[in-house]
């Protein structure tokens, strides 16, 4: 009998063709022109942090090997590197295992984007490392399966122990490994796995069926205190499902790797079949009820995430009232840090699924301000719009309120009554019985009983102008977000609906191809039907892509549209056509960069930086490593380049201009550090790269 790996150390263990496809990553990572001083700034720095970032790639790639070996283990934080991954390959390349603990330390910080970092290493510190990955939503949980393949005696003898030791999470992820080896990979392990068990302590006294309210049965009559308690026990089981598979990502020249915030997230498990039992025999509106006060008490009692079962069986129990009261709890929590109870919030209601609980779920997604939690909700109202068949768009369309004016509102005080409707710019207005509209709408008088008719026109008319600007806002968004619906959605959803129709009809709207380039504008005209730059009769496939126009789409067009809004008195509930804008020409579309532009205040820069999401490549507080580049990403993988001189950062003697010298574009998951341009300024999308250049210059075109 052989004896198994040596677990004491760690061994670079290659698959063939590996290593040189790993060191011909080399190529991707440029440095620009090298510099006389990078070679001193090696021998000063104590950290890999010290350097900037063209001077690591130039170190990792060619630079002084014994500098680079003593510096690789010494990188107390993670790398600010964008291309991280080729730079930790290629270091593991050439320096074989004196990286291992930068790639530890880089793949343990970010293991969906840089755990495939792990594979040529064969030890226990790596198995320790990637049992607690297989949970994960994103690439993490695809590096650690790939791993625990090729490893798998390893992490047998490593993990086993760990495995039969003390309970805790060490031991559940060691399990975790082990039960996917002997599924995944036909290893039989060295002991009997045992299966999850459920370790509850004392449950909270809020859970005593005293301190809850009143359960009826299905059948009428309340049940007793022993049947609540066994209730509230079907409840605590629920939980979460299983990541949903497959794990997501590719480990390619290129790896593909997929963050755990935008992968496929799971829905509440379904309830167990002795769960649903119990809950069966429950009134529906009872139990609903029932569990709102569980709600109530687990958010008294701080929310303890030990007890989220109060929160995830909302999903089997919960009824509309009830999504009306998680959904303020949800749009609550991240402010407080509470980003895991926000998330088991977002999965309550896509599990749901019912039109309150996805018009919740809308509501949160749109007034998010950005993240990982609002990637999430984005990610949950996706999943909730595909199982309907749906784009967040289409769905969001249909979701929206209507406030019954669909059907009719009537301002009806009982011996008189009024018909209750909107003008072209959804303003309220009352009409009489005949027809004839009515100065303003008049007030009760001592002989109408209903008084309080008046108080709910008024909170129409409050609510109603609370829609129009939510979904005017949301209007605007899809044009800035390039958000497309099916053509036969205007005619069919969009122009019937009492808000969203008025809206689409003042809006100029465009048919655009599979890579989001415009074929032709048209506007809605009076009859419902589209109308193209010549005012004739416009005919599009109901299949086809519409979205709402940019005016950097319109190019030599746009001036002859602006005329035609004129004259049909066309006026947009929010700036589109006459929005600041840069049209790029022909000329300048070809070239690989524009000239730059001058001055741009030191302070515009920064607030870019730290307000509008670009990035820059130095730092804000160190005089000595100015910004001197700007970056933001755009759509398709690319990201516009701004260089800038002679570099902007906080410091109180900082020059208060700077010069924009070029913008160009690059591919996004670049570092942006090479001479050479190769990317056409027309490549972009002209939306999104017009809206950038005007941000850069201040807000006016």
């Amino acid at each position: 009998m052989t004896s198994g790996p040596d677990l004491r150390s760690t061994v670079l263990a290659w698959e063939d063709g590996e290593r040189d496809r790993w060191w011909s990553r080399a190529t991707a990572l440029e440095h620009g022109r090298e510099q006389p001083d990078w070679g001193a700034a090696v021998a000063r720095a104590d950290d890999l942090s010290n350097l900037t970032p063209a001077q690591l790639s130039w170190l990792i790639v060619r630079g002084p090997e014994s500098s680079a070996r003593a510096l690789l283990g010494k990188s107390l934080i993670l790398l600010r590197h964008g291309q991280r991954i080729d730079l930790d390959r290629v270091a593991v390349a050439r320096f074989g295992l004196d990286a291992l603990p930068l790639v530890l330390r880089d793949a343990g910080g970010d293991a969906d984007r840089l755990g495939l970092l792990v594979l040529p290493f064969r030890g226990a510190e790596v198995a320790t490392l990637i049992a607690g990955w297989l949970r994960h939503l994103g690439s993490a949980r695809l590096w650690a399966r790939l791993w625990l393949q090729r490893h798998a005696d390893v992490a047998m003898r490593t993990l086993t122990p760990v495995a039969e030791g003390r309970p805790g999470r060490a031991q559940q992820q060691a399990e975790d490994a082990l039960r996917f080896l002997e599924a995944a990979s036909g290893v039989p392990s060295l002991f009997a796995v045992p299966a999850y068990a459920t370790r509850k302590g004392r449950p909270p006294a809020w859970t005593r069926p005293d301190r809850l309210p009143e359960l009826q049965r299905a059948g009428g009559g309340a049940l007793p205190h022993d049947q609540v308690a066994r209730v509230v026990e079907a409840l605590g089981w629920s939980r979460l499902a299983g990541p949903p598979e497959p794990a997501p990502g590719s480990d390619g020249a290129v790896p593909v790797a997929v963050e755990s915030s935008v992968a496929t997230q799971p829905l509440v498990q379904p309830a167990e079949p002795e769960a649903r039992e119990r809950i069966a025999g429950c009134d529906p509106a009872s139990l609903a009820a029932f569990g709102r006060a569980v709600l109530h008490e687990w958010v008294e009692d701080g929310a303890p995430p030990a007890e989220s079962w109060a929160l995830l069986a909302q999903a089997h129990i919960g009824d509309d009232a009830t999504m009306d009261v998680l959904a303020p709890l949800v749009r609550s929590w991240p402010a407080l840090s509470r980003y895991a109870r926000a998330i088991d919030g977002f999965a309550v209601l896509a599990t749901v699924g019912t039109d309150a609980a996805l018009r919740q779920l809308v509501a949160i997604e749109e007034n998010m301000s950005g993240g990982a939690t609002n990637e999430r909700a984005t990610n949950y109202l996706t999943q909730a719009a595909a199982r309907r068949g749906l784009s967040v768009t289409q769905l969001a369309d249909r979701l929206a309120a209507t406030h019954g004016l669909d059907t009719g509102v009537t301002l009806d005080y009982g011996p008189r009554a009024f018909t209750v409707v909107t003008d072209d710019h959804l303003n309220l207005r009352v009409v009489d019985l005949a027809g004839r509209p009515v100065a303003r709408p008049p007030k009760p008088g001592v002989k109408d009983t209903d008084p309080d008719a008046y108080q709910r026109f008024l909170q129409l008319k409050k609510d109603l102008r609370a829609t129009v600007a939510a979904q005017s806002t949301r209007l605007q968004r899809d044009l800035l977000a390039r958000r497309f619906r099916p053509a036969r959605d205007l005619p069919a959803v969009v122009l019937p609906h009492p808000i969203l129709g008025p809206l689409a009809r003042r809006l100029l709207w465009g048919e655009y191809d599979q890579r989001r380039r415009l074929i032709r504008a048209l506007r809605i005209a009076e009859d419902g039907s589209f109308a193209d730059l010549h005012d004739s009769a416009a005919t599009v496939d109901g299949d086809a892509l519409l979205g709402l126009v940019h005016p950097a789409d319109l190019g030599p067009d746009l001036a002859h549209w602006m005329q035609l809004c004129t004259d049909y008195e066309i006026l947009p509930p929010f700036p589109q056509l006459h929005r600041p804008v840069v049209t790029l020409t022909e000329a300048e579309r070809a070239a690989t960069g524009l000239t730059g532009f001058g001055p741009l205040s030191t302070g515009r820069a920064l607030e870019l930086m730290h307000r509008r999401a670009w990035r820059g490549n130095g730092s804000s507080f160190v005089p000595s490593r100015p910004h001197t580049q700007l970056a933001h990403d755009l759509p398709d993988g690319l990201s516009l380049l701004v260089e800038i001189t002679p570099g902007a950062d906080s410091a109180f003697n900082a020059p208060s201009d700077q010069q924009v010298t070029e913008i160009w574009l690059d591919d996004a998951w670049s570092d942006h550090l090479q001479l050479a341009r190769h990317l056409p300024l027309g490549t972009a999308d002209p939306a999104a790269l017009s809206e950038l250049l005007v941000e850069l210059r201040g807000g006016s075109a």
